[in-house]
């Protein structure tokens, strides 16, 4: 249009001198010439109205941790952008953009969350013409960040997400124990990792942003995909076929009706895999012990599962063939679709039913008493996703949009979600798909970084965990946060952006003219295809845990090491035969435990076990006194007080040489590992921190009063920290996929517990003489090491 304009404009000054010399009337001519030069442009150009939203497929992966501010950035359209029955702007143009601004978390010191500030600003024609766009980014397709006002993508707070959240609720259960603290922590930690807080978009990321001003494009003819039939007979068969299948799902088990089949597929089950292929589509994964420990992973990390399984649904009895997913990093928000092998066939091709809706968020439905997915209402928005993204890859060679009026209007899921929708079903031919157009990847194969490493990310936690005890950990900040998180869960969150397709502009081939029965009736069960269930179910369902979470209770004893003693010796200064000492001892007898572990199956041959355990068991104290004087040579006096009880609280962590592989159900091991214990009497219950840490600040005050109780003498009210070996050896077995039983033989060695050294003085003051005393102190004399056996049993919950 510029060239037409630039050399028309060459004429001008031939024309403006043969016009009258009349300023006014030459003034007036020469608008006249230029809008009858300019006309033709105008008439056949194109309005894209502010508001109107593009949805974007980004072309290169974006982080906030590496990618640069000003970085160049292109996408392409995935859907076409329709106005007035005309597409504007077809699927595959290229959209060219800038990032305006970033900020990384890098090692938390400055910021808690990560930011990118990137704006669409150019639209690119498929012959090469480009024209400026004002636009503003409204959301990312399936992520956990958000996006404000402004276009800024917000990344997450890893403090505030449920696995750190959980963590802290779970250490409270310590109850002021520091060992059993340690234990939660570390269990905790190793089960639910630390989320990352960095934004990583990787290419492929689906994203919508708004225009914000007008865009006048030229006129173009733009081809579409043609329609399946064309003729009223090809239509009356393609009718049959559709009022031939079922068009309602039901929930397994309960047969609940559940979701509405909008879509079919004609073609082969390798074309058709290799179109979800291509278009970013992943298999999901069968429900196991391995997949719910990591769905559970992902929503408490706030992490994403791209594989995340599915409930089962059932059409005409029949489980799906495929189930695929499309989301990029969270649980709560992904496009979903289940798909059926029908009995019936379409000119020789094989025919696939499915039904396809986008969850965008989790909910706890009060009738099913449960947490559930929730989904846009407004289904026919994913019908258009799914049809977008399968012509996108060039393996669709028809399209055929097919109305159904006996499908109730008025339909909700097996959750009891309405479903809104036209009733139509799309119908979409594909070819062999041999050379499909693929998701963009890393031009060079190198993936962008996204963190730093270990001692990065380390020293990032620590600093994010002590910046969220200083600013959240108090009555105050948590009480906020509370009521924000009530007013904000009632919030409900509007209907995506309707979705428009690039089928035939606006005729996209809708057959309104089919003349239904009467009534509408399913297929028969007895006619449709039996339920395939899966060869590989029953091994599916042993698949080798990734997490066991066990109790264990037994006996307690000691093997030796279970003494001590300590010995003054007083004698008197003048008359030194006058002399006396005292001998203070105790004994430590047999007891039980009862327990608690977490245990991960990383590797083949190796497991890694975080245990606490805490021991009942006895305490005595003796006292002897020796003396000699004038009158009596030798006396001797003995006696014993009552017993007490003793408390050890034990933290380990050992490594678990397995046997036998992960894969097998009986699973003989050795166990080693270092441990931490905590020894106290009952009449010395372990401090806890001052009622004010209560008011913030709870971690530092468990330290402070773990401090303080290991610097008390444990006869007066404190305790005695060991470090240990832990060793031995046990058997588990599986008996079920999810549960397990074990049995454990565990010695922990540690040095003889001291419990008079710190007394000393305390002793001393409480003993009065005549006359002045020399003083020796003899000991503590300790047995040998302590060597504390336990024998225990217990079950296991394993994911």
């Amino acid at each position: 249009m510029r060239i037409e304009i630039f050399r028309a404009s060459s004429l001008l000054p031939r024309a403006f001198s043969l016009l009258p010399e009349c300023a006014f009337v030459r003034a007036a001519c020469v608008c006249c010439f230029a809008l009858a030069l300019l006309a033709p442009s105008l008439l056949s150009a194109e309005t894209i109205p502010a508001g109107t939203v593009l949805e974007v497929r980004l072309q290169q992966p974006i982080s906030s941790y590496s990618t640069h501010k000003g970085t160049k950035i292109t996408g392409v359209l995935i859907s076409p952008v329709n106005e007035s029955g005309r597409i504007l702007l077809p699927l595959g143009t290229t959209i060219e953009g800038t990032v305006v601004d970033i900020r990384k978390v890098g090692v938390g010191v400055v910021h808690e969350t990560a930011q990118i500030h990137l704006v669409f600003n150019q639209l690119v024609l498929s012959d090469g013409q480009t024209f400026p766009l004002q636009s503003r980014l409204t959301s990312v397709e399936n992520a956990r960040e958000s996006v404000d006002k402004e276009g800024r993508i917000q990344g997450i707070r890893s403090t505030s997400t449920l696995s750190h959240r959980t963590s802290g609720v779970v250490g409270t259960l310590a109850f002021g124990d520091p060992i059993a603290a340690i234990f939660t922590t570390a269990a905790s930690t190793s089960v639910l990792r630390f989320s990352e807080p960095e934004i990583s978009l990787p290419a492929g990321t689906e994203m919508l942003t708004q225009v914000t001003a007008t865009v006048v494009l030229p006129q173009e003819n733009i081809e579409t995909i043609p329609p399946i039939v064309s003729t009223p007979a090809g239509k009356q068969d393609l009718g049959k076929l559709v009022r031939s299948l079922p068009f309602r799902t039901y929930t397994k088990g309960a047969n609940v009706p559940s979701d509405l089949t909008n879509l079919i597929f004609i073609g082969n089950a390798d074309a058709l895999q290799r179109a979800f292929q291509a278009s970013g589509w992943e298999p999901v994964d069968t429900l196991t012990a391995q997949s719910t420990y990591s769905t559970v992973r992902s929503v408490a990390e706030n992490q994403g599962y791209r594989r995340a399984p599915m409930s089962t649904l059932l059409l005409a009895d029949d489980a799906p063939e495929f189930a695929y997913a499309k989301t990029l990093n969270t649980f709560s928000k992904r496009h979903h679709l289940r798909i059926w092998q029908m009995s019936p066939t379409w000119q020789g091709q094989t025919v696939w039913t499915s039904s396809s809706t986008h969850d965008i968020g989790i909910g706890f439905s009060k009738k099913n008493k449960t947490f559930i997915h929730l989904i846009d209402t407004h289904i026919d928005n994913e019908r258009a996703k799914v049809v977008n993204d399968m012509i996108f890859t060039g393996c669709v060679t028809g399209v055929q949009l097919v109305s159904r009026p006996w499908v109730p209007q008025d339909a909700k899921n097996g959750t009891d979600e309405a479903l809104i929708t036209d009733g139509k079903i799309a119908v979409l031919q594909l070819n062999d798909c041999l050379d499909p157009v693929e998701e963009p990847t890393a031009e060079d194969g190198t993936p962008l970084r996204i963190h730093g490493n270990e001692l990065d990310r380390t020293t990032r936690q620590t600093v994010l965990t002590l910046r969220n005890n200083i600013l959240r950990d108090n009555v105050g900040v948590m009480t906020y946060s509370g009521i924000h998180y009530l007013v904000a869960s009632k919030k409900k969150e509007g209907p995506a952006p309707e979705r428009t397709m690039d089928i035939e502009g606006s005729k996209y081939t809708i057959d309104q003219h089919f003349d239904p029965e009467d009534s509408y009736a399913p297929p028969s069960q007895a006619n449709s295809k039996s339920a395939s269930p899966a060869a590989n179910a029953h091994a599916l369902r042993w698949t080798p845990p990734s997490v066991e979470l066990g109790i264990r209770s037994g006996w307690l004893g000691y093997n030796g090491g279970n003494g001590g003693a300590i010995a003054y010796f007083f004698q008197d200064k003048a008359d030194p035969a006058n002399a006396l000492v005292l001998v203070l001892g105790n004994s430590l007898d047999n007891g039980w435990s009862i327990g608690g572990t977490v245990t991960l199956d990383s590797q083949k041959y190796f497991s890694h076990e975080f245990s606490y355990d805490h021991s009942f068991t006895t305490f005595n104290i003796g006292l002897a006194v020796l003396y000699t004087d004038a009158s009596s040579p030798s006396v001797q006096t003995a006696f014993g007080f009552d017993s007490s009880g003793l408390g050890t609280s034990q933290f380990a962590y050992n490594l678990l040489i397995n046997a036998r592989p992960k894969t097998s159900r009986l699973r003989p091991f050795f166990a080693i590992g270092p441990s931490l214990q905590l020894m106290h009497l009952d009449d010395a219950p372990i401090k806890k921190a001052p009622a004010w840490f209560k008011l913030g600040l709870s971690n530092i005050g468990l330290i402070s009063a773990a401090y303080n109780f290991g610097s008390t003498p444990p006869l007066e009210g404190g305790g005695i920290f060991q470090f240990g070996l832990d060793y031995g050896g046990g058997i588990r077995y599986r008996v079920t996929p999810r549960w397990m039983i074990r049995a454990d033989f565990r010695e922990t060695l540690t040095s003889q517990p001291d419990f008079w050294t710190k007394s000393k003085q305390d002793i001393l003051n409480g003993l009065v003489f005549d006359s002045p005393t020399s003083i020796t102190v003899i000991g503590p004399i300790l047995d040998s090491a302590l060597r504390q056996d336990r024998i225990t049993s217990g079950v296991s919950f394993t994911f």
